[in-house]
């Protein structure tokens, strides 16, 4: 009998040999004769560590790259004998004379005279990779937001709600179980048991599970997030805009790091990181490990025992292969399990509080100390598991990179738990989810670094296979027995073939037009195990994509941006009257003005946009108590405007001030008809002028950060961030009795480092504010209570962390 295991790498081996005609052709791309124009290789500092943003420009001419995230560059040169001029802030200007060869890699030396200088340096230019190739963000015609790995560091990121507290109009909630995840960017929310707004990438490659959006992040180069339509790029689902998350490259030097920490609640982390050179300037490994423990703060009051627990075990390993100078070759594996509390909602305390109009147990959505409580008989549980492998080939001929990019991704989830949220033995909830993708992708694209015309081309394939199960206990109050019950057995298909390219042409020396188009052929099916019946249908979408944009200044850019957006529909377990066996995909119109601009020797930097959203079948989510069965419906029409600004100053050498804020309204203007069980419809159209649910107002973060050497081997960074999320609104009525008004959050991070080690103390929510994630009113599927997910309390701790 194969183990399950066994069966993940046949299905790996068997999707493999579908596309291996594909690889073989790259491969032999190998013995093709390397142009001589392109130079490549990694800038990185004599530790080996990589140098984000360093400039690479040939000399006496106007070509000139950056480096990326991880110290990389790419460059056409003019001539076999061009000489480079390496800069970075810091660290002594480096001349070399290319002689020949096609890859150089290059280390800088520290500048003691620059370090002391009086005059106070800007902010260093971060780079990104939203469209496809390394930008500097200030020069990128999105409205994009990245932190890199010593922003990563310093600020404390270790997932992607942390980061998105940092990025105006974006917001990711956790709730119900490990792999709940609720993501809003731009007024375009997530709802249950759907994909999220946002492409989510690692390393390059999609991963189109939501459940995955969470997890720890540790041992990273970048993190990004560019709003607005990005499916040209990044195809369906990413109707308000893509994640980018890469990860730390291996280097030629070997180096570990070895991290411990702990804090309240029972916090716990242990991380150990390891790269070099397996074979010095030929192959490279890293490998990362973690594990963190968190035994909970939340307490069920009527089994006296914490349900807010995790406890998560993390391992990456990486190999890259220069099999020659111009082709190489990338294998990384992951593996990640998590166990956590589940179903834990808060209740009113007292369960018999009656409001007028209202089913018993109204709860306040905005909860204070004493106002809520949990209390359950049956204890939660959850638990997910993943395994995602990659392989990506990428050669370099004539200028161009062509990529080959192949992977497998595995998640398993299953949560238990309470259904009623009380002390009653009423019902109970199961819920399991697996979930299998292969993708592969071929990519073209120039380096012509310094042509007027740029751009990017490729192929797209992934199928996905999903079997979803909902089952529990419910209680038939006539005869006073439980019964046990399965409300889904599914199993959901979707194949998908697609085709993309991206243009950028300069127009002039001001003026540069980008044009995008993403075809996409998609075919779902869904086999219903409970009813016998098998649904399918087929899309055929074009996703386009418009920029122009005017560098009016060296230091000041314009843009407007078009594009559409579209994410997937599905099938519903059953017909009710609240939703019918399908629900609609959505598509998205949307339209920006930005700028960016920098003042006073990149000291001061203002960005912002703009930005309006014709929203066509707008998603939402409903449990039916009369039927047992949860299922999605659309709102014929919707509209979202809204607005961010984004501010950093560097107010004297050593203090920065970090300032964001977004607003949007987000409207629903047509809501039309749903459901159809017995010919009975409802009317949406009552909603019509509503707020869309789950999408907060504004939300805002201001910090300030600190970053000084206390003596020739003592550096200190400190900072603070107070980060709000504005009023939310839960249901479609907008009712205030079931309205969140705004909340505020505050954290901070201070460390000091020395020789090759870094202490850090830090605190999250230090003011232990109460509140919701998630508040679900009883009254939309018929229940006596009102139901909220608490927020994790105030928590802190300590880390200790040593280079060797």
């Amino acid at each position: 009998m194969k183990t399950t295991f066994d069966t993940i790498i046949d299905n790996y081996i068997k999707q493999f040999t579908m596309k291996k005609s594909i690889l073989f052709l790259l491969l032999l791309c190998s013995a093709v004769a390397f142009s001589q124009n392109t130079i490549m290789g990694k800038v990185t500092d004599i530790k080996g560590e990589p140098l984000p943003g360093a400039s690479v420009i040939e000399k006496e001419t106007s070509t000139g790259v950056v480096t990326d995230f991880n110290g990389n560059y790419e460059i056409s040169v003019s001539s076999k004998d061009a000489i480079l001029l390496i800069s970075f802030i810091g660290f002594e200007n480096l001349e070399v004379q290319i002689e020949n060869r096609n890859r150089l890699n290059i280390e800088l030396i520290e500048s003691a005279e620059s370090l002391d200088e009086i005059t106070i340096q800007g902010f260093s230019g971060i780079v990104g990779k939203s469209r496809r190739r390394t930008e500097t963000i200030q020069t990128t015609p999105e409205s994009v937001t990245a932190i890199n790995s010593e922003g990563i560091e310093n600020l404390g990121v270790n997932n992607v709600a942390n980061f998105a507290n940092l990025v105006p109009n974006l917001k990711l909630n956790a709730s119900q179980a490990a792999g709940i995840n609720t993501l809003t960017v731009r007024g375009i929310p997530q709802i249950r048991n759907s994909d999220a707004p946002v492409a989510f990438v690692i390393d390059g490659v999609t991963v189109p599970d939501p459940s995955l959006l969470n997890q720890e992040l540790f041992d990273l180069a970048l993190i990004e997030v560019v709003k607005g339509p990005q499916g040209a790029l990044y195809g369906k689902n990413a109707i308000g805009g893509a994640i980018n998350i890469y990860t730390k490259e291996p280097i030629n030097k070997a180096k570990h790091n070895l991290k411990l920490g702990g804090g309240n609640g029972g916090g716990a982390l242990a991380q150990f990181i390891s790269s070099g050179a397996i074979k010095k300037d030929k192959v490279f490994y890293r490998a990362s490990t973690q594990f963190t423990n968190f035994n909970g703060l939340l307490t069920n009051e009527y089994l006296n025992e914490k349900v807010d627990f995790t406890r998560e075990f993390n391992a990456r390993a990486q190999i890259i292969a220069r099999i020659t100078d111009n082709f190489k070759i990338t294998v990384a594996a992951q593996f990640m399990n998590i166990d956590a509390g589940a179903a834990y909602y808060s209740v009113n305390p007292t369960g018999n509080v009656w409001v007028e109009g209202e089913p018993g147990g109204y709860l306040d959505p905005n909860p204070k100390k004493g106002n809520n409580i949990i209390s359950m008989d049956e204890p939660g549980k959850s638990n997910l598991q993943n395994l995602f492998t990659n392989l990506n080939l990428e050669y370099i001929l004539n200028n161009v990179k062509i990529q080959s990019v192949t992977a497998y991704n595995h998640v398993d989830r299953s949560l238990s738990g309470d259904l009623d949220f009380t002390p009653f033995n009423d019902f109970t909830q199961g819920e399991t989810a697996d979930t299998k993708t292969f993708n592969q992708e071929i990519r073209f694209s120039n380096l012509n670094t310094d042509a007027d015309l740029n751009w990017t081309a490729g192929g797209f394939y992934q199928n996905l296979e999903k079997d979803f199960f909902q089952d529990g206990l419910s209680r038939d109050f006539d005869v006073d027995e439980l019964f046990y019950g399965v409300s889904a057995d599914v199993t959901n298909t979707t194949s998908t073939f697609a085709a993309f390219g991206f243009v950028d042409y300069s127009i002039s020396e001001k003026f540069t037009l980008s044009v995008g188009l993403r075809y996409d052929n998609d075919t779902f099916k869904q086999v219903d195990h409970l009813s016998g019946e098998t649904n399918q249908r087929t899309n055929n979408i074009f996703q386009p994509k418009a920029s122009i944009s005017f560098q009016a200044t060296k230091d000041a850019l314009i843009y407007a941006n078009y594009g559409r957006g579209y994410r997937t529909g599905g099938y519903n377990p059953a017909t009710t009257d609240r939703f019918n066996r399908d629900y609609e995909d959505e598509l998205t119109n949307n339209y920006e003005l930005g700028f960016k601009t920098s003042w006073w020797n990149n000291r001061f930097i203002l960005n912002g946009s703009v930005f309006y959203t014709d929203y066509k079948n707008q998603q939402q989510y409903i449990f039916d108590l009369d039927t047992f069965y949860a299922g999605n419906y659309n709102y014929d029409e919707s509209r979202i405007i809204g607005f961010e600004v984004d501010l950093k100053v560097r107010l004297f050498k050593y203090l920065d001030l970090l300032a964001n804020y977004g607003f949007v309204d987000s409207e629903i203007t047509e809501g039309g008809t749903t459901g159809g069980e017995n010919g009975d419809t409802t009317d949406l159209s009552a909603y019509n002028g509503n707020k869309i649910p789950f999408v907060p107002v504004d939300n805002f973060n201001i910090g300030l950060e600190s970053s000084f050497p206390i003596n020739d081997n003592i550096d200190f960074n400190a900072n603070i961030n107070l980060n709000n999320t504005g009023k939310t609104y839960w249901e479609e009525n907008n009712a205030p009795e079931f309205t969140t008004s705004a909340y505020q959050l505050l954290d901070a991070r201070a460390s000091i480092s020395f020789n090759n080690m870094t202490i850090a103390i830090w605190g999250k929510n230090i003011f232990d504010t109460q509140y919701y994630t998630e508040y679900i009113p009883g009254s939309i599927f018929g229940a006596t209570d009102d139901y909220g997910w608490r927020g994790r309390p105030a928590t802190y701790g300590a880390t200790f962390s040593i280079d060797f």
